[in-house]
């Protein structure tokens, strides 16, 4: 698993994060859940963002056994 940081260069009206699946405004980055070929699973919003990495991994170690 991979974050990828992307400049915001074109206008997503409101992301859904893959964490805690609020809708949030991406400002001027956004923040995406890639797989190790680089493939996109969603965006994460500045508030899990903010929990950090530790936090953000185990949340979606969580998922991950979820939908397995």
């Amino acid at each position: 698993m991979q974050f990828q940081v992307e400049c915001n260069s074109f206008f997503l009206k409101q992301p859904t994060c893959l964490i805690c699946q609020e809708p949030f405004e991406v400002i001027k980055a956004r923040v995406i859940v890639c797989n190790d070929q680089g493939d996109g699973y969603g965006d994460i919003c500045p508030e899990c963002i903010a929990m950090g990495s530790v936090w953000i991994n185990s949340q979606l170690q969580s998922l991950h056994d979820k939908f397995s």
